[in-house]
């Protein structure tokens, strides 16, 4: 009896501690984590919104699609590739680990329309903005004082895997020779899976009884909601253009399952254990995100610079109801943060081999305020080819790095992705 009691305190304060130190209960998986939609877009630093020629204009800007004027196919892949090296402050030896997958980015249509003011078109797709693939381990003694893991050996690895994607329909007419609006009705879909495997082991006999413990946490979430977005894109010259986005609030329902188990193995080798399931429904109620972007066209329009800022207040969000007894519904007024993305980006056309070569650079704010983040910034590079004035492959390249801090825990993130586009046009 002693035993179970002391197993069931060691479970509450392992939960207690690892939500702190690894992954914060109140930091939502689901708000920020931009991932980026199209090869095209992101070979610019994601600089489009007062550019939007493609298919993926129904993510960016969908007033933009009008400006098509053959039906367009258009898919593309991504892989993403993150890594992370962990470690305790004031220890140099870190723990690296990595995560690698590949997945559908976009695939959809646009079907264009003749108009009197000079072109409609509709289109129906998939653009999966969000990523959630990465993972972190850390080895070594934690520093610490004054809780129940000081000095313990720590051997944890968190994992998480999945995204959000959403399924657009929307349109886009031009209301004037040089002004086009847009909208789109999207349904919003995806899954999360965080798995967290910690083991605890005292090698200094710093407790009397216990000589190690394994904590093992899962939450299997899965998200569905429906939002929507409006854009204007205007062409002030044939050189100067601007665009600007709004983003509705987004209900995102979210049905939970979770697991959580302790196993004690004390110093006599006995073993006791405690396992703990659940599930839970609630909604995380998103907030506006507000973007305004500018185009220019130089030298014949063979270079395009463009520029792009996304505002969004994410301490406007909302639980309801709260997920947890020590989370409240306004948790986010507390925890997260206004931000202000930045995303800047050149296109250069090569006219005798018809290729485009791009650069581009992107600033995405983490929201979680009580994380303490170095950098948190992307690099892009990518190319583009058109073949027989119908079909057009890009790819692109982006390099991103920061660094974060949490208690006792600081985690190097270094990402790799690439994202492949194919359009056809006829």
């Amino acid at each position: 009896m002693k035993r179970t009691i002391y197993t069931a305190l060691i479970f509450l304060c392992v939960a207690t501690f690892w939500t702190t130190v690894s992954i914060a209960q109140i930091e939502e998986m689901a708000i920020g984590k931009m991932f980026g939609v199209g090869a095209r877009t992101m070979g610019m630093g994601g600089a489009s919104l007062a550019l939007s020629d493609d298919f993926t204009a129904l993510y960016w800007n969908p007033a933009g699609m009008a400006q098509i004027q053959k039906f367009e196919m258009f898919s593309s892949l991504s892989h993403n590739t993150a890594i992370a090296d962990t470690y305790f402050t004031g220890d140099t030896a870190k723990t690296a680990t990595s995560r690698s997958q590949m997945r559908l980015n976009s695939i959809g249509f646009v079907y264009p329309f003749y108009a009197r003011r000079g072109g409609w078109a509709i289109a129906f797709g998939y653009n999966r903005s969000q990523n959630f693939d990465d993972q972190t381990a850390i080895q070594g003694i934690d520093p610490s004082t004054g809780t129940e893991f000081s000095g313990l050996a720590i051997d944890e690895i968190n994992a998480n895997s999945g995204g959000i994607g959403i399924w657009s329909f929307g349109t886009s007419v031009y209301i004037s020779k040089r002004i086009l609006i847009g909208g789109s009705l999207d349904f919003w879909q995806g899954n999360s899976l965080n798995e967290l495997d910690t083991t605890a082991t005292d090698i200094a006999g710093i407790d009397r009884e216990l000589a190690r413990f394994r904590y093992q946490d899962e939450i299997d979430r899965e998200y569905s909601g429906i939002g929507a977005r409006v854009g204007l894109l205007a062409h002030l010259t044939d050189a100067v253009s601007v665009g600007l986005t709004v983003v509705s609030p987004v209900e995102l329902g979210v049905d939970e399952q979770w697991y959580q188990s302790t196993v004690a193995v004390y110093d006599d080798g006995e073993e006791t254990n405690d396992t703990v399931t659940g599930v839970q429904a609630f909604d995380i109620k998103r907030p506006f995100e507000i973007g305004a972007g500018a185009a220019v066209k130089l030298f014949n329009k063979q270079l395009i610079l463009a520029g792009d800022v996304q505002f969004t207040d994410w301490t406007q969000t909302r639980y309801d109801p709260s997920p947890a007894e020590d989370i409240s519904e306004d948790n986010f007024e507390e925890f997260y943060a206004t931000t202000l993305q930045v995303r800047l980006g050149a296109e250069y056309q090569i006219p005798i081999i018809a290729t485009h070569i791009r650069l581009g650079y992107l600033r995405d704010p983490i929201p979680f305020r009580s994380t303490q983040v170095d950098t948190h910034d992307f690099l892009t590079a990518g190319v583009g080819k058109i073949f027989e004035d119908s079909l057009k492959l890009d790819v692109t390249y982006v390099l991103g790095g920061w660094a974060q801090q949490r208690n006792d825990v600081k985690t190097e993130h270094l990402t790799h992705r690439v994202f492949a586009s194919a359009a056809y046009r006829f």
